[in-house]
């Protein structure tokens, strides 16, 4: 019983610090032109606790690889933030003001990440004497893409036997916008005559992905019965996605 106290002391100390750190940002999803009015949006952060916080924000590149995992690389030149840094006082709002910086002509449309992170701040002896502390510090990851000239949606797909003998399949976006691949669906034929249509748990966290402009994700399976002893073979796939600005 003591132990069970203990845990619901801790319990309820982690929810009233992290009541005292949370803070708000929208919006979460934003396409900017690359250039004219468009190209510049303006972010709302509220701090509603009773706490000030401080905040920087940045920009960064999106990438993703092979396996659907997402990497990041710091892009600073793409974009001006105003304020990029700021203390927000207790139950207060601040306004951003994000401009895109990058090529005004694309060919393709860029994919970044606006991140919002929470750094330490401390208020000094007061904080010290009343024992509060901010030991969480959140972290908001925003989407951000800018509209290339044209859009176009495509993709390719192939197949092959890999050298670990699994059958590999590729998705590629061939278009200028990226797709998300929901309800994702995969069949493939092989020139045995059979066809196989993959499960959910074949096409793991392929299935919903974000397949960015010149990525390619991967599907690789064990080889099914139905395509035994096929040397070449043909995908089709269709997924529930229209690109909307």
């Amino acid at each position: 019983m003591r132990v069970k106290r203990l845990l619901l002391i801790l319990l309820i100390s982690l929810l009233t610090v992290f009541s005292l750190s949370a803070y708000q940002l929208s919006p979460l999803n934003v396409t900017y032109d690359s250039r004219g009015a468009d190209s510049a949006k303006v972010y709302t952060i509220v701090n509603d606790s009773d706490s000030p916080i401080a905040l920087q924000l940045v920009s960064q590149k999106r990438n993703v690889d092979l396996d659907g995992n997402e990497y990041t690389e710091e892009a600073p030149e793409y974009f001006s933030i105003q304020p990029n840094k700021m203390i927000i006082r207790p139950n207060s709002t601040q306004l951003v003001r994000v401009q895109y910086r990058g090529p005004s002509t694309l060919p393709k449309e860029l994919a970044f990440r606006i991140v919002s992170e929470q750094i330490p701040y401390s208020l000094g002896a007061q904080e010290a004497q009343s024992g509060q502390m901010i030991s969480f510090l959140f972290v908001y990851s925003t989407s951000a893409y800018v509209k290339p000239e044209r859009v176009i949606e495509s993709t390719e797909t192939s197949a092959e036997i890999n050298e670990e003998g699994k059958l590999e399949i590729l998705i590629t976006n061939t278009g200028t916008v990226h797709q998300l691949l929901n309800d994702l669906s995969v069949t493939v034929k092989g020139d045995n005559g059979g066809e196989y249509t993959l499960t959910d748990d074949d096409m793991g966290v392929i299935k919903g992905q974000n397949l960015l402009t010149d990525s390619t994700l991967r599907i690789v399976l064990d080889v099914p019965e139905a395509l035994s002893g096929a040397t070449a073979f043909d995908v089709a796939i269709s997924y529930n996605y229209r690109y909307s600005s």
